[in-house]
């Protein structure tokens, strides 16, 4: 958000493109609640990287994992590039990435979603899976090729 709002003259950002990205809040949404956790990815897992990374005193609910949330600076007010949003459809996040999806269209900010379907979080670095899984290989194909087309177009 600080760079919808500070000066990067002579740089421009051209898009943005978050890929999985782990939005949270501090009560636990249903996918969190009910979608299977991977080995890759546990609810514990989350709960210490973000007890390690968040700031001293902040909480889920803060600006950096609920952009969307009453503690984040309106996304109405952000000059942001056009964005390129991916979200898995099995992440333990999808509820959350989609609620702040939603809230990014509702400040009409310039946002294309792309679905990694039947897919979890961050799928496409499990190199064996992507190596032996053709459904994963195929998804993660769409991903960069998608991710691919987005750059090109801005």
């Amino acid at each position: 958000s600080r760079a919808g709002k500070t000066d990067l003259s002579p740089l421009k950002l051209a898009g943005s493109i978050p890929i999985h990205p782990g939005i949270c809040r501090v009560t636990r949404s249903r996918s969190e609640l009910e979608m299977p956790q991977t080995p890759f990815l546990t609810l514990d897992m989350v709960d210490k990287f973000l007890s390690l990374g968040l700031p001293i005193g902040s909480t889920k609910d803060g600006p950096i994992t609920c952009p969307m949330g009453p503690n984040a600076p309106p996304l109405s007010g952000l000059d942001l590039p056009p964005i390129l949003y991916c979200v898995a459809e099995k992440d333990l996040f999808i509820d959350r990435n989609m609620e702040f999806y939603e809230a990014l269209k509702k400040a009409g900010k310039d946002v294309e979603l792309f679905v990694s379907h039947n897919m979890t979080h961050s799928f496409y670095l499990n190199k064996m899976a992507v190596d032996h899984d053709p459904e994963t290989k195929a998804q993660t194909n769409k991903l960069f090729e998608g991710i691919v087309e987005f750059i090109r177009k801005h």
